[in-house]
């Protein structure tokens, strides 16, 4: 069984600004990468994709090229967290420059996309997909397909009788056997994804939280580690670039 590791790498404080809840953040928080490395030294052969939002790039310089340079693959999750644009010409520009912020920091192409979310522009799937392929994509990887009439390769976050349980969300929340018996006997490759902030970043504490939204963000994210630990040590990862090939 294939099983294909993704990280999306972005900042946790500006992603709850997206979502209305401003929330003051410490001076020159972490961003998990470094952490993250650290975890992926224990296996050399993992390579893992890192979807990055274009205007952390700069902020995580050094750590993704580090980290490009080490064997893993940098995709786009857009120049910014928020809602992707409605026209078509305005989307095209958006991915493109997503596209392009990230290539300008790890100076080698950038073919994969993840929007923000998971949301579908108002341009509809197919026109979606269709825009994807014209701003330089060759696959993305959220929760819908279109199929084989798609111009640029689909790779959907693995799911389970209906459940997105491929999302880090889902799999903190799991008993200590994770998400592994779930993937027992599956054909196609299995994405799985999870967030920087992920690796070792303090955030609010789910005692101290009196926001629904904060405490679902935070609950149970200490044991994304251990969880990304074992699936590395039972199945490895490659790249989403290296599945589609396979696609």
């Amino acid at each position: 069984m294939t099983v294909c590791l993704t990280v999306d790498v972005e900042d946790w404080y500006d992603g709850m600004a997206e979502v209305g809840h401003v929330l003051p953040a410490p001076p020159l928080p972490p961003s998990g990468l470094e952490a993250l490395g650290a975890l992926l030294a224990g296996a050399p052969a993992a390579r893992l994709t890192l979807f990055v939002v274009g205007k952390y790039c700069a902020t995580v310089a050094g750590e993704l090229r580090a980290l490009a340079a080490d064997g893993h693959e940098v995709a786009s999750h857009g120049p910014d967290h928020g809602t992707p644009p409605q026209g078509a010409a305005e989307l095209e520009d958006w991915l493109r420059r997503g596209r392009e912020m990230a290539e300008e920091v790890v100076q080698r192409p950038v073919t994969g996309f993840r929007s923000p979310r998971f949301r579908i522009p108002a341009v509809g799937l197919e026109r979606y997909r269709e825009i994807l392929a014209q701003a330089g994509y060759r696959y993305v990887s959220d929760c819908h397909r279109v199929g084989p009439g798609s111009p640029v390769k689909e790779l959907p976050v693995f799911r389970w009788r209906g459940v997105p349980l491929g999302g880090g969300s889902y799999q903190r929340l799991l008993p200590k056997a994770g998400i592994t018996p779930f993937l027992a006997g599956r054909k196609e490759p299995a994405v799985l994804y999870y967030h920087s902030y992920d690796f070792g970043v303090p955030l609010p504490s789910p005692l101290a939280s009196r926001s629904p939204a904060v405490l679902k963000q935070v609950l149970g994210r200490r044991r994304i580690p251990g969880v990304v630990r074992r699936l590395l040590s039972d199945h490895g990862s490659v790249t989403c670039s290296e599945v589609t090939n396979d696609v």
